[in-house]
């Protein structure tokens, strides 16, 4: 009876031995871990054994081998007791193609982007085709004169912005240096057509006499003409590579007839700093 009782007692001994190594290995208990979160969004269960300056030592769940992870790498780490620490935080607009691969700025280069155009009723692609034409119009008058400024030629603009997914949406996501850093220029103009349009209805009577002998016949006539009237509002801003506004100045067109835009436009060009006097 004591013999058996001094065996339980061996075994009991060896199976609290095998416990106690087991701990001191290095294996982690599952409810006391810590969590790194990596920035591609992997979740990394374990024990985090040394804090370096570029590094991070650690041990997965149930493993022995120590490995480093780049702090760079790492989003955040939840410590076992319960401590959060932000490593690196995630990039903003990080589905978005960097800035920094753009072109190198030309001096005295103004880019002009395709101008936004408000009508009512008016089809998106007429719109759209409507913008990149005020767009043109406006390159071909500043290009015309010769002096420090010089203007990127729309197809190379409209094709950079193609390039990185810009268009009348997206280009809202991003500021004017990184526009100007994208385009290769040192400014940026950017324009708005506002449009509105009213039928004014024009009524017009006649009247002739004819006399034949002792008779008198009179003929009466009447007509309407139906004609628009539009309304043409321009707006204008020009911004440094700084991200600076250096000009805004917005316009109504004088005279009624669609083409009146122009001489708004033209009129505010001139008064801009980037027009060659």
């Amino acid at each position: 009876m004591i013999r058996m009782l001094k065996f339980s007692v061996t075994v009991l001994l060896m199976l609290l031995s095998c416990f106690s190594l087991n701990a001191q290995t290095g294996k982690v208990s599952g409810s006391k871990e810590d969590v790194v979160l990596m920035l591609s969004g992997e979740e990394k269960h374990g024990k985090i054994t040394e804090m370096q300056t570029n590094t991070v030592k650690f041990i997965h769940t149930g493993e022995t081998l120590v490995y480093e992870l780049k702090k760079s790498d790492i989003n955040k780490i939840t410590f076992s007791s319960g401590r959060v620490e932000v490593i690196s935080a995630p990039a903003a607009n990080a589905g978005r193609e960097p800035v920094e691969s753009g072109r190198p700025i030309e001096p005295g280069l103004v880019a002009i982007l395709p101008f936004r155009y408000i009508a009512v009723n008016e089809p998106l692609q007429q719109v759209t085709e409507k913008g990149e034409k005020l767009q043109n119009d406006t390159y071909v008058y500043l290009s015309n004169r010769d002096g420090q400024y010089k203007f990127q030629d729309p197809n190379t603009t409209n094709a950079l912005l193609y390039k990185k997914g810009i268009d009348g949406n997206t280009i809202k996501g991003y500021t004017y240096d990184e526009l100007c850093r994208i385009l290769g220029a040192e400014f940026v103009l950017q324009g708005t057509l506002s449009r509105s349009v009213k039928e004014s209805v024009n009524s017009s009577g006649s009247s002739t006499t004819k006399v034949e002998g002792n008779k008198r016949q009179n003929d009466n006539s009447n007509s309407t003409t139906i004609e628009n009237q539009y309304e043409n509002e321009v707006s204008l801003s020009v911004f440094n590579k700084q991200n600076e506004k250096i000009f805004a100045n917005r316009r109504t067109a004088f005279l009624n007839n669609e083409g009146s835009y122009r001489d708004a436009l033209r009129y505010m060009l001139k008064r801009s700093p980037i027009y060659n006097k």
